[in-house]
């Protein structure tokens, strides 16, 4: 598998922050009853069959002392597709449309089938999960679920150690008010991350099967 592409995934979509502003530091306790607050929250999540957004992404990496930022469009439809839409500062679409993941860079495509690398799978299930919020059922990551008086904190460390040369934690947030995912951060093994902040969130609209193509 071409490691670039892998690097590009990481790069252009992997931490989400569904919120529209940065909440502040909390303190966190390990929760008592685990299974209880889980099959809560899956049960939000399912209920969650589509998602229209636009995002502004900031990429914080160890060598500059200031973000990279971007902007676009971000598309969500159950099960399994993600649409990817970079508009500003450059055009870049990233697709995952079932088994298939689509990157698109002007007029060059790449297309991967996610079954054919543990790794692209691993990432794959990755992305959807946590859109979908239900993380907590992946066996390629060790779990542990905290509590604020206002979020619940879900940090899944991954197992694998082919995922390990990419990713080395995840954590989303849950808000108590509604159990719906409020951000997700993904931090890569070399300690860069990204920030994505989503605006005018829509949930549960009609959203047409075109959008998950790259023509």
């Amino acid at each position: 598998m071409n490691r670039i592409y892998i690097k590009a995934l990481l790069c252009f979509g992997f931490v989400f922050c569904l919120s529209t502003s940065k909440g502040k530091a909390q303190n966190f306790t390990l929760v008592k009853d685990v299974e209880a607050v889980q099959m809560e929250i899956n049960k939000v999540a399912s209920s969650i069959e589509t998602i229209k957004s636009r995002f502004v992404q900031e990429k914080h990496l160890s060598f500059m002392t200031e973000a990279i930022v971007s902007e676009g469009l971000f598309r969500f439809k159950k099960e399994n597709q993600l649409r990817w839409e970079y508009t500003q500062p450059f055009e870049y679409l990233i697709l995952f449309n079932g088994d298939k993941i689509i990157i698109k860079d002007k007029n060059k495509t790449n297309q991967f089938d996610a079954n054919s690398n543990a790794v692209f799978r691993q990432i794959n299930d990755l992305m959807l999960g946590a859109i979908k919020g239900d993380l907590g059922k992946n066996k390629d990551f060790e779990m542990s679920l905290k509590e604020s008086a206002k979020q619940y904190l879900l940090t899944l460390n991954p197992q694998n150690e082919a995922l390990k040369a990419y990713v080395s934690g995840v954590e989303i947030r849950f808000e108590k008010t509604d159990l719906a995912v409020s951000s997700i951060k993904m931090i890569e093994s070399t300690g860069d991350f990204t920030d994505i902040r989503f605006e005018n969130r829509e949930f549960n609209t009609i959203i047409d099967e075109s959008t998950f193509s790259p023509n």
